[in-house]
């Protein structure tokens, strides 16, 4: 029980140092949000412009300006439809149902997405529940654009490092990859097909860790638009997009390849045993990438160790006498030029590197 604890304290902890500046940004807009709609604007109790600014930075760096732009629009449906609704039916639970009804149909009639159309019901609840006071669908109106305005104004002049967390996602899935061609070799030499089956698990898995990378680098790029701070890393993100498609298709073509194993190993075919000291030698080098990745291709030692091994993979001489060892070497190859492109290399030059 007190090492579970434990456990549970360390998880919170490494989240809480993982979200500080997330967390310190929406504390410093929350309240200038309110210190500009309460002194500025001198609207009574401005509650909702802290409230827009948080909603709008949240704890992801990804969407912000999507956020901000859903969020004004959620308000101004709700508002407008319900200031027109209680004006001509008034107040009660059955006109609170009407304005919910009415404020998520529109909104959803718009095309607006989950926020925008939360938003523009609350605000309409807002409304129709509690007494009217003059401009008080206005201020809500301007508060939320306070509150929008405050969060760019906060991510443009106090932006997080925006290749940090892209980075340690990059780094994250080649980690994985890494541990999936080792335990690709292990398989080989162990012809375990249920150890098979747990390693194409692991690799059918991969799709969330792209994923991940994708909204951190969608995040990134958002911000080193927004902020005049962070636009000297634009070239360093383009580096980390192109990381991105050469690894996507790299992990699909592994896949492939794990998969072929897993069906060899279900029904007996043997497999050529130097698959298995290839498979080891792509851990080492997706180790060695794990730590380049995003740096300037002329600095990238990986893109040697890759060449090498394309030279290494023909299917002759690696043994490849059935289909399956065939597939699998082929979908090595493709790893590999996915890989090369992850360097920086060009498609065409990375594929005459491989025995004809």
């Amino acid at each position: 029980m007190i090492r579970a604890s434990g456990v549970v304290v360390r998880d919170g902890v490494l989240r809480v140092r993982m979200a500080w500046f997330a967390i310190l940004q929406c504390g410093i807009a929350a309240a200038v949000a309110w210190l500009v709609a309460e002194n500025v604007l001198d609207h009574p109790r401005p509650f909702f412009a802290p409230i827009a600014a948080v909603v709008c930075l949240g704890l992801s760096d990804t969407q912000r300006l999507r956020r901000m732009v859903e969020l004004a629009l959620g308000v101004s449906i709700g508002v407008g439809i319900a200031e027109l609704l209680v004006k001509e039916l008034g107040n009660g639970w059955w006109q609170i149902s009407l304005v919910v009804l009415v404020c998520m149909s529109v909104a959803q009639l718009l095309g607006g997405g989950a926020l925008m159309t939360t938003q523009s019901a609350v605000q309409g609840i807002f409304l129709a529940a509690m007494p009217q006071t003059p401009g008080g669908g206005l201020y809500r109106w301007e508060d939320a654009l306070i509150g929008g305005t405050t969060a760019l104004v906060v991510v443009a002049f106090l932006p997080a490092d925006p290749a940090r967390f892209v980075r340690q996602e990059a780094q994250d899935l080649i980690r994985v990859l890494a541990a999936i061609s080792s335990e690709s070799a292990a398989v080989l030499r162990s012809g375990d097909p249920e150890r098979a089956d747990a390693a194409l698990e692991r690799a059918r898995r991969t799709q969330d860790d792209i994923q991940a990378w994708t909204d951190a680098l969608r995040g990134a790029e958002e911000i080193s638009r927004v902020s005049p701070l962070r636009r000297r890393h634009r070239p360093e993100l383009q580096r980390y997009r192109r990381g991105l498609v050469g690894l996507d298709r790299a992990t699909r073509n592994m896949r492939v390849a794990v998969r072929r194993i897993a069906a060899a190993l279900e029904t007996g075919t043997p497999m050529p045993a130097e698959l298995a000291d290839v498979f080891d030698h792509l851990a080492e080098i997706l180790r060695l990438l794990e730590g380049e990745v995003g740096t300037a291709h002329e600095r990238m030692v990986s893109a040697t160790a890759l060449a090498a091994l394309a030279g290494r993979l023909d299917p002759e001489q690696l043994g490849a006498q059935s289909l399956s060892a065939n597939v699998v070497v082929a979908q090595l190859r493709s790893v590999v030029v996915d890989l090369l492109g992850v360097t920086g290399m060009d498609e065409h030059q990375a594929r005459t590197l491989l025995p004809g």
